[in-house]
This record gives C-alpha cells, sequence and structure tokens, in this order.
C-alpha cells in the first residue's frame, strides 16, 4: 500500500505546475546527505559557459554578432531539518551572469525554495511547498505556451496537499495549487510584450490496490486562469482513469486516460478534448530512469489564452566507469502547443530543452562538471525558429554544517 501511496503522490506533484529549467552551469550542487536536526549548508560554484545565441534570436539574425563566453558565479545556501515525523527545507540561490563582450546582459538569476513535510500517522500526511525565481530569459520557464525570448520573468509557486490511506487497499491524494506568472515590461515596445497571470488548481487522486502490483483508480483536476488584461477566466476540468503496476521493486509503469473539458465563455467556444498519460520509472542504487508523455490542454502564460499541449519527457542518472566519483544526468522535453483561443495573438510552438552533464566528485564537497545545453524553438512561421546551444564547465563546492 505504501508503493500505491508513493505513487499518488507522485501524481500530485508532477500535476501542471511552473518549475523553473533547470540551469546548466548555474547551481547544479552536490548532493545534499541530512542526518536528523538542522543542518545548513553553504555552496558556491563558478561555471564558464560559450552561448552561441545570447539575445535569442531566430535564424539568420546578427548571427556573427550574437555569441558570447559567459562567467557564472553562483552562491547558495540551504537549511534543513529532519525529525522524526517532521522534514523542513529551505534554499536561496543566486547566479550572476557576467558576459565578456556583451557586458549590458550581465544580470541576476534568483531562486528561493521553501518546503514542509509532515506524516501524522503512517495513514496520513500532508506537505507544503513554495517556489520563487527572478530569471533573466523565458526558455527557463517550464510551461507550455511561453515563446523564447531574452525577456526577464518573476514565477511564484505555491502548493499545499495531503495523502491518507484507507484500509489496507485505497490510497486519497488531493492537493492545491496557486502560481503567478509575471514578464518583463518596456515602455520603448509595449506590443510586444508577453501576457502573464496567475492559475488556481486542485488535483485529487484515488487508487485501489488490486493485488502486491497492480492498482487502478481516478483523478480529477480542475483549474481556472487568469490572463493579464482580460476580464474572462477559462476553466478546465480534467477526468481520467488511472492505473499503476509495479513490474519488479525496481520498475513501475503509469498510465492514465480520459477527457478534459473547457465551458464557453464570452470570448471563446466551450471545448473538449482527449487527455491521456504514460509513464515508466525505474529506481536502483543511484541510478534512475524515467519517460512519459502527456496531452491535455494548458493556460498558456506566455502568448495567452489555451493551448492543446502534448509533451514527451525523459531523463536518466547513472554512475559512470563502475565508480561512485564519475557520474552522468542527461535529460530532455518535448513540447508541441497548438493554439485553442483565438482572442490572442497565437501560433503554434514546438519546443525542445535538452541537456547532458558529465561530473567528477573527487572529494564528497566539490563537484567538477562539464555540460552541453541545447534548446529550440519554431512557430512553423518563416523565420520563427531559434536555436541555442550552451557549452561549458563547472566547479561547485558545499559544506553540510550540523546546527546544535
Amino acid at each position: 500500500m505504501k508503493r500505491i501511496a508513493f505513487v499518488a503522490t507522485l501524481i500530485v506533484l508532477a500535476s501542471p505546475a511552473l518549475r523553473a529549467q533547470e540551469r546548466m552551469g548555474s547551481g547544479a550542487s552536490p548532493a545534499a546527505s541530512y542526518r536528523p536536526g538542522w543542518t545548513f549548508t553553504p555552496i558556491f560554484g563558478v561555471a564558464k559557459t560559450y552561448d552561441d545565441n545570447i539575445s535569442l534570436f531566430g535564424h539568420d539574425t546578427a548571427e556573427t554578432q550574437n555569441n558570447d563566453v559567459v562567467t557564472t558565479y553562483f552562491p547558495q545556501a540551504d537549511l534543513h531539518y529532519t525529525g522524526k515525523r517532521t522534514q523542513f527545507g529551505s534554499s536561496y540561490s543566486g547566479s550572476f551572469l557576467a558576459y565578456r563582450t556583451y557586458d549590458a546582459l550581465n544580470r541576476w538569476d534568483q531562486r528561493v525554495r521553501v518546503e514542509l513535510k509532515r506524516e501524522e500517522t503512517a495513514r496520513f500526511r500532508w506537505f507544503a511547498h513554495g517556489n520563487a525565481a527572478w530569471l533573466p530569459t523565458t526558455d527557463l520557464i517550464d510551461l507550455a505556451g511561453i515563446p523564447f525570448q531574452h525577456t526577464g520573468a518573476r514565477t511564484l509557486d505555491g502548493r499545499a496537499g495531503v495523502e491518507y490511506i484507507a484500509g489496507g487497499r485505497d490510497a486519497f491524494t488531493t492537493s492545491l495549487t496557486a502560481q503567478d506568472v509575471q514578464f518583463d515590461r518596456s515602455l520603448q515596445n509595449p506590443n510586444s510584450q508577453l501576457v502573464g497571470g496567475q492559475m488556481m488548481s486542485t488535483l485529487s487522486t484515488w487508487r485501489h490496490r488490486l493485488d502486491e502490483r497492480l492498482a487502478v483508480g481516478a483523478d480529477y483536476s480542475y483549474r481556472v486562469a487568469h490572463m493579464t488584461g482580460q476580464i474572462e477566466s477559462f476553466n478546465l476540468h480534467v477526468v481520467q482513469a488511472a492505473a499503476d503496476y509495479a513490474l519488479s521493486p525496481e520498475w513501475m509503469l503509469s498510465a492514465g486516460g480520459g477527457f478534459v473539458y473547457m465551458p464557453a465563455t464570452l470570448i471563446s467556444l466551450a471545448r473538449t478534448g482527449p487527455a491521456y498519460y504514460a509513464s515508466v520509472e525505474r529506481h536502483r542504487e543511484g541510478r534512475t530512469f524515467h519517460a512519459g508523455y502527456e496531452r491535455s490542454y494548458i493556460p498558456a502564460f506566455g502568448i495567452g489564452g489555451v493551448v492543446e499541449n502534448q509533451e514527451v519527457r525523459a531523463g536518466f542518472k547513472t554512475p559512470l566507469f563502475h565508480s561512485r566519483h564519475f557520474y552522468n544526468d542527461t535529460g530532455a522535453v518535448f513540447r508541441n502547443d497548438e493554439p485553442l483561443t483565438d482572442q490572442f495573438v497565437q501560433l503554434p510552438l514546438r519546443s525542445l530543452r535538452a541537456y547532458t552533464l558529465v561530473g567528477w566528485a573527487p572529494q564528497p564537497w566539490m563537484h567538477i562538471e562539464g555540460f552541453y545545453a541545447r534548446t529550440s524553438q519554431t512557430s512553423l512561421q518563416a523565420g520563427g525558429r531559434l536555436d541555442r546551444n550552451r557549452i561549458g564547465f563547472q566547479i561547485v563546492t558545499s559544506k553540510p554544517m550540523r546546527i546544535e
């Protein structure tokens, strides 16, 4: 039953949420190991990155003058508490990006995280967490329907939820999420600004264990999104049947299917479409693998309105050379976003983010990593494609300290 509850919790945490994309060369830190009590961990690192599209321009636009070498300094502080039934974590990370040639682009990338988990009984648990980020470019925001631009953004994400195990065969979870996305404004070019907005969403899941490996159930999600400057809000209802199957102690399959419904508003027609997902995960001795596909309707804070989003994710982490000192971390996300509402100036977007990182940890407190990251996006229009490649290395140090 704990296995089923774990899967249900993953579904709550994996619901469409605002996430800041992991930064290559700007904040990967040695894995923390927490003992009971309070632990404070200062982290500092430095990175060198070659970026071949610093302005996120499209193809054939100042390509010979659109690359630079960026030095990144990233201080970070992590405070964590581990108790018998309670875990608390918080962190601040700041990255100062210093461009060798185009120093007018120098700026900070800052992120704050707070989370709290509590196990009241063996059957009842709850959690709450929040994130805030001030980002220099929109390709760092992990949400659908956002064109990649060299535009600053501020993102907020808060979530709280509970998990309850009834008897020995049923697990229930529910969560509430609040999100806010705002983009930098320019008086010189007000008509080209991205939209931004807020969203509130709930997600409830139920799983019933049929045997030691298989659990079936249902998921229901409700989202209401309001775009900046608009009177009307968009409402989305998603209903799905679901199943989780443990192939082995290491492998887990999850899948669900149903429909998504968007009621009519004064400025848009009602729509109904398919909603489904499938994922596979493996966890074993420091090795992890995950892959998944999802299709649904998603509010689009960048271009405004609602898009039909198809999303594929994959990633893995593994030691290298049969050594705990060498490792690889690779991942990719592909999205295909088709506009559903026509009151905004919308174009379809196909987006790709991919990265690979190879690291060496000569000491537990030091990691040396080389990385490559690629970002691509196209609006399927002439001149509407951009690509960005970054390659570099970073050195990250950390020193956990017990607080008595």
